[in-house]
């Protein structure tokens, strides 16, 4: 079989995933780089991903909703951390995130050990989608600020309150402009991270497995020059 059939069929990633980590040099075949996925593979062929034995490497990309007040600490031995929120099992991985949300902000988290996964989406950058409630059905008068390029709101008559959504390339920046707003809960939720949205069924301090569209499209910018096969 081909070498992308191989990796596919051994739970090595998502057919763009494993075109991917051709692309970037990352599968070896007997000790050789290869970059085509029609490279041809049979039983006796040794095949690696990141040095590692295909048998050996199942990578873990989790999304995580992270309360308000949790750190992205991954040592399950600090209190408070994204670490101690996770089960034993994965407590157990070199686990590393998208780490640019202040503990003060609630929301989507990124974790992976698949460190080369985490440095292509850093890479991108992403904005992130923030929300606050205001009290109310006022709406501030003035709500452009430097730490976020697109802002919207939203009233709720009946519940009386206010949503403002911004978007933001800074989320530290913008997390004391959003907490200043007149009438301000003080609670600020990341709702998506570019294409990435918070899932509306997955509670406060939970988290699941990424599924494959969610792991092609925060990548998505590079593989725009991928053929598919």
């Amino acid at each position: 079989m081909n070498i992308e059939h191989y990796l596919t069929e051994r739970h090595q990633g998502t057919h763009r995933q494993i075109m991917r980590l051709l692309r970037q040099g990352r599968v070896t075949l007997n000790g050789a780089v290869i970059v085509a996925g029609h490279t041809q593979v049979d039983s006796t062929d040794q095949v690696q991903v990141d040095g590692a034995a295909v048998t050996g490497r199942q990578p873990q990309y989790l999304l995580v909703n992270k309360p308000m007040g949790v750190t992205i600490d991954l040592n399950p031995t600090v209190a408070h951390s994204v670490g101690s929120l996770l089960n034993v099992l994965d407590q157990q991985r070199q686990l590393g995130a998208v780490a640019d949300l202040p503990k003060e902000v609630m929301g989507v988290v990124v974790l992976s050990d698949d460190h080369r996964f985490l440095d292509d989406v850093r890479q991108i950058a992403w904005p992130s989608t923030l929300t606050t409630r205001l009290t109310g059905t006022a709406v501030p008068a003035e709500l452009a600020n430097a730490a976020w390029d697109q802002v919207q709101t939203t009233v709720n008559q009946r519940q009386k309150y206010v949503t403002v959504t911004v978007r933001t390339q800074d989320v530290a920046r913008a997390l004391p402009a959003l907490v200043a707003l007149p009438n301000a809960t003080g609670s600020v939720t990341r709702t998506s991270l570019g294409p990435l949205q918070l899932p509306g069924d997955l509670p406060i301090g939970t988290y699941r497995g990424m599924r494959a569209a969610e792991i092609d499209a925060v990548v998505a910018p590079l593989d725009a020059d991928v053929t598919e096969s």
